[in-house]
């Protein structure tokens, strides 16, 4: 009993602070959701994946919600997103259970060791060409979206696809990043549910803890100057990739 007690608090302070990244930075927050899942609440890597997506899309649609409501988001430019997001989603969603998850990950944790430098110094490089055009953004909703629906957060790398090529400042990307993975996580759950990849009872406590906080994290969002903001995502961006790069799995505790 107790360390089911243990289980739901653990679980309700990593969904508080996915919602907290949701809502300030405009990410999705699967990339520190999945960690806390999988080192902390004690689920297997393939569980604490596929719960952090359940658990990401409706702290992503309350904060949605605020930035739709203070006039933050580019609705023509998210068109693209969500399409190609949603049908990334869908092939993340049956690719899932076939795919190990290792190479995965450490190929997101160097992309996100490079795209911290990104935010770090943007002039890095000269200027980014933009592509801006439907099919462009599209695909990188798409690419991008497989990596949503495996729990990998692709949205975290779309942020940086639509800060530095897809021409879109750093409230506005927030937004569109956040309406991108609702239809992109409606796509994966076909599979992860098909496959009961999902650990009910954490997903439920992360999502009651995530929502007031993502929403409060938007409201704060709202207020803040984008730089801090970018620096800010930079360094959590850094310290997550590390980790991920050089991640052992250990072996993970009975969980419902």
């Amino acid at each position: 009993m107790e360390n089911q007690k243990g289980q739901v608090l653990k679980s309700a302070c990593a969904g508080g602070g996915a919602g907290l990244l949701s809502g300030l930075l405009g990410a999705g927050g699967g990339m520190i959701l999945v960690p806390l899942l999988r080192d902390w609440v004690g689920l297997d890597e393939k569980k604490a994946m596929a719960t952090s997506v359940f658990c990401i899309a409706p702290i992503c649609a309350v904060s949605a919600t605020l930035y739709a409501f203070t006039g933050k988001i580019e609705w023509d430019a998210a068109a693209p997103y969500m399409l190609g997001g949603f049908l990334g989603g869908i092939a993340a969603g049956f690719l899932f259970a076939k795919t190990p998850p290792a190479w995965l990950r450490r190929g997101f944790g160097l992309l996100l060791l490079l795209g911290a430098i990104r935010q770090w110094f943007p002039s890095l490089g000269g200027e980014a060409p933009v592509w801006d055009s439907f099919w462009p953004s599209a695909c990188a909703g798409l690419l991008t979206g497989v990596l949503s629906g495996f729990g990998l957060g692709g949205g975290t790398l779309l942020m940086i696809w639509m800060t530095v090529f897809g021409g879109l400042k750093q409230h506005a990307a927030q937004g569109v990043n956040l309406l991108y993975f609702l239809p992109c996580s409606t796509g994966s759950m076909i599979g992860h549910i098909k496959n009961k990849q999902i650990a009910w009872k954490p997903a439920l406590c992360a999502v009651g803890a995530g929502l007031p906080i993502g929403l409060l994290g938007a409201f704060v969002a709202q207020r803040l100057d984008a730089s801090p903001l970018r620096m800010g995502f930079g360094a959590l961006m850094a310290v997550i990739g590390l980790r991920e790069v050089f991640f052992r799995q250990k072996k993970p505790v009975e969980n419902q």
